[in-house]
């Protein structure tokens, strides 16, 4: 069997940074999922309105335009729904 070889400083600092970008895009997800579960109602409702098209946003769902980083405007209008 061949040893592993280490990774390069370049391939290392490359993958950390894509661990850290994945990372950002979690916590931005469950931000939103946190903030949109009570007006869901569970987790599995606020699951389907995160992968839902949205007027609001030209058809994009809220997943989307978290992954694109825009996960301010998807608590802002958020924050316009109805409560429960």
């Amino acid at each position: 069997m061949e040893q592993d070889k280490p990774l390069s400083t370049d391939a290392f600092a490359a993958l950390q940074a894509r661990f850290q970008d994945q990372s950002r895009k979690a916590q931005a997800y469950y931000t939103v999922m946190h903030a949109v579960r009570p007006i869901a109602g569970s987790d599995d409702a606020a699951d389907a309105w995160m992968n839902a098209p949205l007027a609001a946003f030209d058809g994009a769902t809220p997943a989307q335009l978290v992954a694109q980083g825009r996960q301010d405007a998807v608590l802002a209008h958020v924050a316009t729904l109805p409560s429960p």
